[in-house]
This record gives structure tokens, sequence and C-alpha cells, in this order.
């Protein structure tokens, strides 16, 4: 009875270490694995970093959005030791790098203009790295043919890039970027050169590789929809600081700050919304508001609608086919909205008459953004701070 006992209490024990193994492994995880903290870095009179922190998690893919001259690229390259910051900390899996030269980071870098020798094959440009750090011939000859087979180019390792496509080239870099195991992945705009069609096809492959290989990435962009369907954060600079840090999701539904709001998404700045119907609490508030189109409904007059009281007549100025829905530009109020149709519905041509329907807009108050809903949507005509 008692080895019985003592058998249990033994199970026991291994179950709860076991279970406290799984938790610290958990908590391992979700540990910071790139970390910069109090970043500044200054060309001239020019401030490129201004205070920037973040954390990047293990095997995340981040994308570092916002408009030309916001300090992305910069953040890349201090990241990868290609540039010295003027004042703070990085860290790259609790280790301290600053002064850590760049070929010592195991930091892989992807870089817009792909950088390929055009004078190697897709082999040699692959191997390149690990020749470099003298690995024996028949190990790169493995390891290459496999990220070629990965990277999804297999037969073309004789090819040299001037006989490949620009998506081809792409993924070359890729696996070149891949080969020496990096720690952590760097990419500069990675699809800036390729065409659209092409580019949309390689995001969601990256997306794809990434998750496959499990390493961290990074990655400069200022196509907004490219950092919405990629990544796993998003990171918005502006003037050499972090705005906003967050999943697309959180982004896209709630950005927080006056900049995000008028950055992400289609927005239309008015400056006086309240001289639209349903919006009676801000109507005498002199404060600029941005409308998306997917805030408005749009209506032909012979079609039920539910908001009649709170709804707008306009004229349709121009109409956009976009392949699922119409885009239409409609005149409200002396305002131009933009506003979407589904294709599925009776079509709306330019210099019809409709109803519109607008459900809420972002009032924009100081550096904040609050989300206002139409006087139809709520009986209070209550304010939410997003």
């Amino acid at each position: 009875m008692t080895d019985i006992k003592n058998s249990k209490l033994t199970d026991s024990a291994a179950a709860g270490a076991e279970t406290e193994k799984k938790l610290q492994a958990s908590d391992s995880a979700r540990q910071p694995y790139v970390e910069l903290r109090h970043i500044n870095k200054s060309f001239g009179d020019f401030q490129a970093s201004n205070d920037v922190s973040f954390t990047v998690e293990k095997g995340s893919l981040v994308g570092l959005l916002g408009p030309s001259g916001s300090g992305k690229t910069t953040i890349l390259r201090i990241l990868a030791g290609l540039e010295t910051a003027d004042s703070g900390e990085i860290y790259i899996n609790g280790k301290l790098v600053n002064n850590i030269p760049a070929n010592k980071r195991g930091i892989g870098f992807v870089f817009q203009s792909y950088a390929l020798f055009r004078y190697m094959t897709v082999f040699d440009n692959i191997a390149f790295g690990l020749r470099t750090k003298k690995v024996p011939k028949d190990e790169i000859e493995e390891k290459v043919n496999s990220l070629i087979d990965l990277v999804g180019l297999t037969g073309l390792n004789k090819r040299y890039p001037t006989q490949l496509s620009g998506g081809q080239r792409q993924r070359v870099a890729f696996a070149r970027a891949l080969a020496t195991e990096p720690s952590l992945l760097l990419l500069d705009e990675p699809f800036a050169a390729i065409d659209a069609k092409v580019r949309k096809e390689l995001r969601s492959w990256l997306k794809d590789l990434i998750q496959r290989v499990g390493i961290t990435s990074i990655f400069v962009t200022h196509d907004q929809s490219e950092a919405i369907e990629v990544a796993d954060q998003i990171i918005i600079t502006n003037h050499g600081h972090v705005e906003r840090s967050g999943s697309p999701i959180e982004i896209y539904s709630n950005p927080e700050s006056s900049f995000v709001t008028k950055f992400i998404g289609q927005p239309t700045i008015i400056d006086n919304p309240g001289i639209f119907k349903g919006f009676s609490k801000i109507r005498e508030t002199k404060s600029t508001a941005v409308l998306r189109p997917e805030f408005i409904s749009v209506t032909k007059l012979n079609e039920p609608f539910r908001y009649q009281i709170t709804s707008e007549t306009g004229i349709v100025e121009k109409s956009f086919f976009r392949g699922g829905d119409f885009e239409l530009k409609v005149r409200v109020n002396d305002q131009l909205l933009t506003v979407n149709r589904p294709i599925t519905q009776e079509r709306i041509v330019p210099g019809e008459e409709v109803r519109i329907f607008i459900r809420s807009l972002y009032l924009l108050d100081g550096d904040k953004a609050v989300t206002v809903l139409n006087d139809s949507l709520t009986n209070t005509d209550s304010t939410y701070i997003i």
C-alpha cells in the first residue's frame, strides 16, 4: 500500500515538474527577442530616430510602417549594425549588441534591390555566406539545395540573376539571407521592386515561409495593405518616433492617435463634421473628423433604407470598378466622400442622386481620436474613446 502511495506521489511530482517546464517555455516564448530602448539617431540637424523603444517576440513577423522619411529604414539599419545609434540600447535574444559589429550579430538582411551577384548562379549566390564561413563543401551542397526547394526555385540552380524574374530574384535573396541560419531576419522594402501581381503572391509566400522556418523577422514597408496582410505586429513610425504598435486588427480598428487615424485605411478628412445629419452632439464643435469608406452606406433612392431621418442625399461624381466592388465619389454637403458598393447590387452611375448614411466617424481631439456614432445607432448620443 505504501509503495502504491509513493508511486502516486512520484507520478504527481513528475507531472507537476512537466507542467512547470511547459509554463517556463511558454513564458520564454513570450519574452522579447528584440528590444530597442530609447534609441536616438541624428544625421546633422535631422533626427531620424527620436527616443524609439519597442519589443518583438521570438518567431514573430513585424512590419515597420510609415511615410517616407519617418525613420523606418534607420531603425532597421541600426538593428543590423549598419548604423550606430547616438544613444540607447539594442538587445537581441537578451544580449546587448550595441558594440557588436554587423557581421557578428547573426542577422540576415534582404535588400529592396535584391543585391545579388550578377556573375554568380542561383546556387553560388545562396552559398556565398556559407563559403565565407568555411562551411564544408558537402554541407553547403545539402543546405543550398534544401533552401532552393524551400523557396520554390527547384531546377533553377544554374541560372544567373539576369535569367530570373523579379519575384524569383527576390526568392534567391531570401534563401541567401537564410543560408547562414541568422537569429534575426531584416527586410528593407522587400517587394518594392516587384510588379503588383507578383508582389501580392510573394506576401503570402513570405508569411508562410517565416512561419515554417520560425525565424524572428522585421520588414520595412510604406504599403499599409502589405503590412496588414503580412505582419503579426505593426509598428507605425512618424518623424522618427513610434506612433503606435499592435496587431494589424488593433491598429486598424483602434488607431488611437490623430496621425494614425489619418494615415491608416482610406481616410477622408472633414473640417466641419457637424454638418452631417445624425451627429448633433458635435454640431457646434470645430474639430476635424476622419471618415473611411466602410463607415458609409450608399443606396439608390428607390431602395428600402432603415435610417431615413439621419441619412443624406448626394450626387455621384465618379465611379471606379475595383473588382469586387465599385468605388464611388459622392458629393454630400459640398464634401466629396469615398464610398464602396458591392458589384452584387444594382449599379450606381455618375450623375445619379443617392442616399448616404454615415454610421460613425473619428473625431480628432488634439492628438487623440474619438469614435462618434450616428444618433440613429445610440439612444444616448454617446461618444466612445477608441
